[in-house]
């Protein structure tokens, strides 16, 4: 927790990054690098690893350390990735979110992931087996493009995506997020719009949507989508590291989403272990408009409500997670036992302990 705020981490990834897992074509080592280049430019100030340290296979392990002993989240989301065409295991694979949601079921919830361009029968019949292993699992992870050969599909196309959609929900998935607004790599940029979210959330009115990376481009159409439907909901992803790189490209995205959409629609998140939890929670926390941009944007100052709602009673509320029950179940486990006895630890210092151990 953070000011007694109770704090949730979405968007939480074990990658494995090392060269064998890289597919051989000409997209994947751009992405690749883009991902390192992430790591080391957008992160707070001399935390970053090196590209030989990030380049590795990451654990659950390490990843759970890294949120609950270097940080204050108390909670995650683990997200299966279907990268398929850039990764050989998708980039995180489906094994790791079995193992979050099993090994510290008090601290993650999972989502399933599937690939819509290999068509809708082998779509649900993937997700069904996902579901099967973690039947608890509360969100569907999607990308709307894959490469070698480039192909994309879209939210609204009745045909791919709505039956996923269905079969999801009658299984209790809760949430469906969907990558945009950030392309992987040098690739053509209109499957990441999000136009397409706007059919798929009328069509579905009982699920929610997180547009992931929201505000990393097309700003006022994520504005407007967010405000116009109530299951649409604005996920910060990477965005959020813009509080270190460009703190006031950070305010101005964030306006546009208050004025249209209001603190009830955002969700806080980074994507750790790509960026570290603490600074970006602390100089969240810190956050507050200018005069100028109240004035000028026609918003409010927030609120330290308006923060509990973005950290993490937003998420809470879509995922159907009790948050004292999640306080009363973690209050002895094994990382508040550990935090108690060290008090926080240092920023990616367990990443750096299991390499330095040979154990990636």
């Amino acid at each position: 927790m953070i000011d007694d705020i109770f704090v949730i981490n979405p968007v939480a990834h074990a990658y494995d990054l090392s060269p064998s897992n890289i597919q051989p074509n000409k997209y994947s080592g751009p992405l690749t690098d883009l991902l390192l280049a992430l790591h080391l430019g957008w992160q707070a100030p001399g935390l970053g690893m090196s590209v030989a340290e990030q380049s590795t296979n990451w654990t659950i392990d390490t990843l759970a350390k890294t949120l609950f002993l270097e940080s204050d989240v108390d909670f995650a989301a683990h997200h299966t990735l279907r990268l398929d065409s850039y990764f050989r295991d998708g980039l995180c694979a489906r094994y790791k979110t079995v193992e979050a949601v099993t090994k510290y079921p008090e601290r993650f919830v999972g989502y399933v992931g599937v690939d819509p361009t290999m068509g809708v029968e082998h779509c649900i019949k993937d997700m069904d087996d996902q579901l099967d292993e973690i039947p608890d699992a509360v969100g569907l992870k999607l990308y709307p493009a894959q490469v070698d050969p480039l192909r994309s599909w879209r939210m609204d196309d009745p045909k791919i995506a709505f039956p996923l959609f269905e079969r999801a929900q009658e299984r209790g998935i809760r949430t469906v997020a969907i990558h945009k607004a950030a392309p992987l790599g040098p690739v053509p940029m209109n499957p990441y719009r999000v136009d397409d979210i706007d059919g798929a959330a009328d069509a579905f009115p009982d699920l929610s949507f997180e547009i992931i990376h929201a505000g990393l481009a097309f700003v006022t159409e994520t504005a407007w989508a967010i405000g116009r439907f109530p299951n649409v909901y604005a996920n910060l992803e990477v965005t959020s590291a813009l509080l270190v790189k460009a703190p006031k490209l950070f305010e101005n995205i964030m306006a546009e989403f208050l004025l249209w959409g209001g603190p009830e629609k955002i969700i806080y998140s980074d994507g750790c272990m790509v960026f570290h939890s603490q600074p970006l929670l602390e100089a969240f926390m810190n956050f507050q408009f200018s005069d100028e941009t109240c004035e000028g944007m026609g918003v409010e100052k927030l609120t330290k409500e308006d923060k509990a709602l973005i950290l993490g009673g937003n998420y809470a509320r879509i995922a159907g997670l009790d948050i004292e029950a999640l306080k009363a179940g973690m209050k002895d486990d094994e990382f508040a036992r550990e935090r108690a006895r060290t008090g926080r630890q240092a920023p990616f210092s367990n990443w750096r302990r299991e390499l330095a151990d040979g154990v990636a």
